[in-house]
């Protein structure tokens, strides 16, 4: 091996360590990364770890190789099963379909900080096409499709964006722009 091989080297096991232990903290920690940013610390993980049977030639580095071969397939099923769509988004807030298989609500809010996605709310029975976030009434307008028993029907609704929801002044806002308030 010569001294550049050895080099290349160790920067795959640096690189790969560091891909891992960021995926470990953000399946761990649960986080939601944004622009899937979570997919692609995975992807570089396990690629990089299917690497190591090329350029090492013992057999511990490719039994390690295979079972990343391994890992990814898994991956690229759990990775099909947990997309989340996005349904509309603002510059502070995104909406998104949740990626659960056996699930109830239909819409998610997330507010974007930083390089995070922080779940806000979630909503059932909504499938929205726009969203006008009320930060001051802590209230959202949603224009979409809402359950209404078994049919779906286009209309709008102001439900709560958080903990700081001023129902008075959402009843008010509505009133205001002709919405009729209470769905």
């Amino acid at each position: 091996m010569k001294l550049t091989d050895k080099r290349l080297m160790i920067l795959l096991i640096a690189f790969h360590a560091v891909m891992l232990a960021l995926f470990v903290c953000i399946v761990t920690s649960g986080v939601l990364l944004r622009w899937r940013l979570g997919y692609v610390i995975f992807w570089l993980a396990a690629l990089s770890g299917m690497a190591f049977y090329f350029i090492r030639k013992n057999n511990i580095s490719k039994i390690y190789s295979i079972c990343w071969i391994g890992l990814s397939v898994v991956g690229v099923i759990v990775t099909l099963v947990n997309y989340d769509s996005v349904y509309c988004e603002t510059d502070k807030y995104i909406m998104k379909e949740p990626s659960e298989i056996i699930g109830f609500d239909s819409a998610i809010l997330y507010e974007k900080k930083g390089l995070l996605e922080i779940e806000k709310q979630r909503y059932k029975g909504v499938y929205p096409h726009s969203m006008t976030p009320l930060d001051s009434i802590g209230a959202i307008v949603i224009h979409g499709d809402f359950a209404n028993g078994e049919d779906l029907e286009k209309g709008v609704a102001i439900p709560p964006l958080g903990d700081s929801f001023d129902k008075e002044k959402a009843k008010e806002y509505a009133r205001n722009h002709n919405i009729e308030y209470g769905r």
